[in-house]
């Protein structure tokens, strides 16, 4: 059996964790032993209930310099030593460190997976710490990498990002959306348009709402916005509602376990972004469950999303571009439909998270089987077995 041992920041509600949570779950189908390093979190023992054994380490801290990231590699050298770890994963700038130092001690490959987009700074010229290979989660962090950071081109792939389709469509269906709506003190009669998404500037929040304004102040006035999540913006987010006089109609519902809660009754899901974003899960969730999206025309949202194809494609922070959108999905029933039927034919014929954990696991065996990397005859048997299986 292949020890993996993946290494994030923490466990907390995320992409990141999603993308843990997700990948370990299919690979144990796989047969094999998956072990996750951090400083713990929320989802910790969602984790454990699947079989994966989670190890706590104070790495919480987002600066590659950190005391508490030096103080933790004797204990991961003495945990991988004694796990027999095969290779590490690792899913933050500071666990790549982390990582790093780790490989320079016990030999040891690990991979990376690049999230989203990473700034250009000094740290990342003096020590880049890609590991042997770097998984990039859409085309366009792809191409970041190779042109802004110069990975080599056969140092990385793009291994998109996936969910669990079979899952979330259960989960979907068992929510009763009129039960969820009394809780939520949604009228029968309202159309809700909703946002998923951390609540920081980026996100676009503020032209989402001064869109929304307009649409409640026009000829939609039962709309209702639903905001998921939480973020240092929330505070400005609820003071912007104020001053827009939009309190009677907007919902804040924080963070959520599950995304099929809110998806039950949201109408139009939107995400107004206004950088760059690395891949987009929450707009894949909700095309899966055929909910029609409106996104900003940028990297990489305008990867997942063909417009009037399968969503609307609007520009950023073009408030009237966004409005005139959702208005347009609240008038016509045709397009809406298409949108919606097209969105989660494309997710289920590309994001599936056995494609991912697939190509993931060939990867791993590709990098394992390298010289030097599979010199442990344990590790060479099951290489040789897994190889015979698939």
């Amino acid at each position: 059996m292949i020890r993996i041992l993946h290494l994030t920041t923490h466990l907390n509600i995320g992409g990141i964790t999603s993308y843990i949570k997700l990948l370990t779950k299919e690979m144990r189908k796989l047969s094999y032993q998956l072990y996750v390093g951090s400083s713990g979190g929320t989802q910790e023992k969602m984790l454990e209930e699947e079989g994966i054994r989670c190890l706590k380490f104070n790495i919480r801290t987002k600066s590659e310099l950190s005391p508490k990231l030096y103080l933790a590699i004797p204990q991961l050298i003495q945990l991988v030593k004694q796990e027999k770890i095969d290779l590490i994963h690792a899913h933050t700038r500071v666990t790549q460190v982390l990582a790093w130092w780790v490989q320079r001690f016990s030999k040891i490959p690990f991979v990376s997976t690049c999230h989203g987009f990473y700034k250009r700074r000094l740290g990342r010229r003096i020590l880049p710490a890609w590991g042997n290979h770097v998984i990039a989660i859409s085309k366009p962090v792809e191409e970041s990498l190779l042109k802004d950071f110069h990975v080599r081109r056969t140092a990385v792939s793009t291994i998109f990002n996936a969910i669990d389709i079979i899952d979330l469509i259960k989960r979907y269906r068992e929510k009763n959306p009129e039960a969820v709506r009394q809780e939520l003190n949604l009228p029968k009669s309202s159309r809700v348009i909703g946002i998923v998404a951390r609540v920081v500037e980026d996100k676009g929040h503020e032209y989402f709402l001064r869109a929304a304004a307009k649409l409640v102040l026009d000829s939609f006035p039962n709309v209702k916005i639903l905001i998921v999540g939480e973020g240092p913006y929330l505070k400005n987010t609820k003071e912007l509602v104020r001053r827009l006089r939009l309190e009677k109609s907007v919902c804040f519902l924080g963070n959520i376990n599950d995304i099929t809660y809110a998806l039950s009754v949201i109408d139009i899901f939107v995400l107004p972004a206004i950088w760059r974003e690395g891949f987009g899960l929450s707009i894949i969730e909700a095309m899966a469950v055929s909910k029609p999206v409106i996104v900003t025309n940028i990297w990489a949202l305008n990867e997942l999303v063909h417009d009037r194809e399968n969503g609307l494609l609007v520009e950023p922070k073009d408030v009237d571009d966004l409005a005139n959108a959702i208005r347009e999905l609240l008038s016509d029933q045709d397009l809406y439909s298409k949108v919606s039927r097209n969105g989660s034919e494309m997710v289920r014929q590309e994001f599936s998270i056995t494609q991912m954990a697939n190509r993931v696991d060939r990867l791993y065996r590709q990098i394992l089987s390298q010289p030097g990397n599979a010199d442990k005859s344990r590790l060479t048997k099951d290489l040789r077995e897994s190889n015979i299986q698939t």
